[in-house]
């Protein structure tokens, strides 16, 4: 794959993310049968992101697209959100949802690696994400952790 479009292509992205209120949460692209998926994943720190974000969005992107002729090859563009089940991957994330439930599961660099806890995120402070589990508040370092997300729960 040639990597100068594709930087491009995450530029541009930003950049309409951005006019619309929004932010770029991740940009994935991938061959899907005959054609290349262009997946927008948008984000937006004022609240969810709503149906008209994605529509407008992906309406924009996909003119630019066509103008720019920047992709080389044939593709379909996806524009969506996080979900409710948003995976969580930089410090900000942890603080901004803070008290809501989710999911971390370790990675390398101690006895625990691999295990999976789960409670009410208490934020992040010094390194560390603090997550409130059945046995207190645990603090882990964020580069042990392999993944993490939202839990979604039934009001």
């Amino acid at each position: 794959m040639d990597v100068s479009w594709a930087r491009k292509l995450r530029v541009m992205a930003e950049g309409t993310a951005r006019s619309f209120g929004c932010e770029l949460f991740d940009l994935e692209q991938r061959l899907s049968g005959p054609r290349w998926l262009l997946r927008v994943t948008l984000d937006r720190l004022d609240g969810p992101v709503t149906l008209d974000d994605c529509e407008q969005v992906s309406r924009q992107l996909s003119a630019q697209l066509d103008v720019e002729d920047l992709v080389p090859h044939a593709f379909e563009l996806e524009v969506s959100s996080p979900g409710v089940e948003r995976p969580l991957r930089k410090a900000e994330d942890y603080e901004r949802f803070k008290g809501q439930r989710a999911k971390i599961v370790l990675g390398s660099g101690g006895p625990d690696a691999g295990q999976a806890l789960e409670g009410d995120l208490a934020g992040f402070e010094d390194g560390g994400v603090k997550i409130t589990v059945e046995d207190g508040v645990r603090t882990i370092p964020l580069d042990r952790i392999k993944t993490a997300h939202l839990v979604f729960q039934f009001p």
